[in-house]
């Protein structure tokens, strides 16, 4: 809930820049938290021994895990945006 006291101290357009930019992120958080999920049956169905499949694996390994790392990034700046909306 916004706490209308705190509200106060931004300009009606910076609030609305900041609610903006927190539904963006929260769009942004979810869409990669889908995209790591699909990528999990993925990765199970290309274990498997032959070369291509194998670099196929690992590059899949590799884009789930930096997809997460960008889970990450897009929390922090949530954050950052929720502690502005807060003040």
């Amino acid at each position: 809930m916004l706490n209308f006291i705190a509200a106060d101290a931004l300009a009606s357009d910076a609030l609305f820049a900041c609610c903006s930019a927190q539904r963006a992120l929260h769009d942004a958080i979810a869409a990669h938290e889908e995209a790591a999920a699909a990528l999990v049956p993925l990765i199970a169905d290309s274990e498997w021994h032959a070369k291509g499949v194998m670099a196929l694996h690992e590059l899949l390994i590799d884009l789930r895990a930096r997809t997460a790392g960008e889970v990450g990034e897009l929390e922090n700046r949530l954050h950052e945006v929720q502690t502005l909306l807060a003040s």
